[in-house]
């Protein structure tokens, strides 16, 4: 077992084969590149942090950090850089990589630290708690939720990431990160013995996890269905080029005839795109009467998402109101604007709504990558969770993918109407029963759901793997302390 902070030779000797440093450090920067987001390699998910860690355990000294350090920006850069597409800026990147990419280098470190001091058994354990507790600090404590999530890689593995409904994000992310810190045991030290326990134990639990998944998924969800319809606007809104008058009645008035074209198709409820249309704050009530005339002609809901400006569009409420055939029921505000956007934030507790379709709540866009508000809906007992949208090129589907695994979590159905990319209604196993794309000219789709929420272990217990994980990391700091001083 290496667990010596001794001098590390110039190249790394590893089941027979020579290398240096450096290829672990390239290597590592072409996973990261290529998993998650755009043009993800699921299986970059599994194995992605093994040159890190080889890396790390063959190097010393703080110049070796530092390059370290730099190396996982350039990594976490090019990874992000993949969303980035019109109308994004590519410095757009910097915004969340940098960020992310010092909190894994503090994790990394800090890893290896202990993993010299507590040794390669504790650190087994480490690892996969280190990267839980991190991920679960970055979703409830910063404003980039729950991007960079380990469990995303495997977003399309829908029997996988049915483990949610058990453990949340942390679950498949534990997963991910154990199966990297046995592999870089298992090329460190091929002669030793004692980790093929717990790899025969890992590739179990993998297995099950999969097993469980494909049961899950082709169990029936028997509630009673529901004809969900998500409308997209034509209107693009922005602080440089917003639209004149003219265009803002042109566009609101088609609003309203595919709003119409979805009810008469038969819909029970309609979700506009987030944003789907600017009205001034004297104007709003008008505009309110309109779509309370509509829902009570039609007998349907319309979740109406439009922005009201205050200072221009540099600062305005971005916000929904839930609009029934008796008249508006929740005036709802953006609760987490993403880092930059001009959204009066909102801070209102969640509510739910019982509707003749089933109990539903709502939220806008960027609050469904906080895993919290997810949570939160599904202790609300809801059947069904309605998040209109705006995204861009770079995050399509991806983002409406994301949202699904909040249905998925807690045991209810989404339904994401989104501008710019692919509206989408889930079920509450994550399976997508109608997707359309608005940049293929699809305004308007009508999906049917059932609609009937499931209890969850995760919605039952939260966040209780990343508190199991911490203790976990406490332990082997104990450990790692103690053994410095002997």
């Amino acid at each position: 077992m290496s667990t010596s902070a001794a001098k590390k030779p110039s190249t790394i000797r590893l089941i027979g084969l020579e290398t240096r440093p450096y290829h672990w450090l390239l290597a590592g920067i072409v996973l990261t590149a290529i998993s998650g987001m755009r043009y993800n390699v699921a299986l970059a998910g599994w194995i992605g942090s093994v040159p890190w860690l080889i890396y790390l355990r063959h190097t010393d000294g703080w110049k070796s950090r530092l390059v370290f350090a730099g190396v996982l920006q350039v990594a976490a850069f090019l990874a992000v850089l993949k969303i980035v597409t019109e109308p994004l800026p590519w410095f757009f990147a910097l915004m969340f990589s940098v960020p992310s990419a010092v909190m894994s280098a503090v994790l990394y470190v800090l890893f290896e630290w202990l993993r010299r001091r507590a040794g390669d058994r504790w650190g087994l354990a480490i690892f996969p708690a280190l990267v839980i507790v991190s991920e679960w600090a970055s979703s409830g404590f910063s404003e980039m939720g729950s991007w960079g999530a380990l469990a995303y890689t495997q977003i399309d593995n829908l029997a996988l990431m049915q483990t949610t409904s058990l453990f949340g994000l942390s679950g498949v992310t534990g997963l991910l990160g154990l199966t990297s810190a046995i592999i870089a045991v298992a090329l460190a030290e091929p002669d030793a013995r004692w980790w093929r326990r717990p790899a025969a134990v890992l590739a179990a639990v993998i297995f099950l996890a999969h097993g469980w998944g494909v049961f899950r998924l082709f169990q029936p969800l028997e509630g009673p269905i529901v004809r969900i319809g998500t409308v997209v606007s034509d209107l693009r809104l922005g602080p440089d080029a917003p639209p004149d008058d003219a265009e803002l009645a042109r566009a609101t008035n088609t609003l309203f005839e595919r709003t119409e074209i979805a009810a008469e198709r038969g819909a029970d409820l309609i979700v506009w795109n987030e944003g789907a249309t600017s009205v001034d704050a004297d104007d709003e009530a008008a505009l309110l009467e309109r779509g309370h005339q509509l829902a009570r002609l039609h007998d349907v809901d319309i979740i109406m998402a439009y922005v009201v400006p205050r200072e221009g569009m540099e600062q305005f409420e971005n916000k929904f109101t839930w609009m029934t055939p008796e008249g508006g029921i929740e005036d709802y505000l953006k609760h987490h604007p993403v880092p930059g956007e001009g959204s009066i934030k909102g801070d209102a507790p969640f509510v739910a709504h019982d509707r003749p379709y089933g109990r539903a709540a709502g939220a806008i866009c960027y609050d469904y990558d906080f895993p919290s508000i997810g949570l939160q809906h599904a202790r609300l007992g809801v059947d069904l969770a309605v998040v209109p949208s705006s995204d861009w090129e770079g995050i399509d589907p991806y983002h409406t993918e994301m949202a699904a695994v909040r249905g998925i979590e807690g045991g209810f159905a989404v339904a994401r109407s989104v501008r710019h990319a692919t509206s989408a209604v889930f079920d509450a196993h994550g399976v997508a029963r109608g997707r359309a794309r608005d940049r293929e000219g699809v305004h308007v789709m009508v999906t049917a759901v059932p609609v009937e929420g499931q209890r969850t272990l995760y919605s039952m217990t939260g966040d209780l793997l990343p508190l199991l994980a911490g203790l976990v990391v406490l332990s082997g700091g104990v450990i790692a302390f103690r053994r410095r001083n002997n």
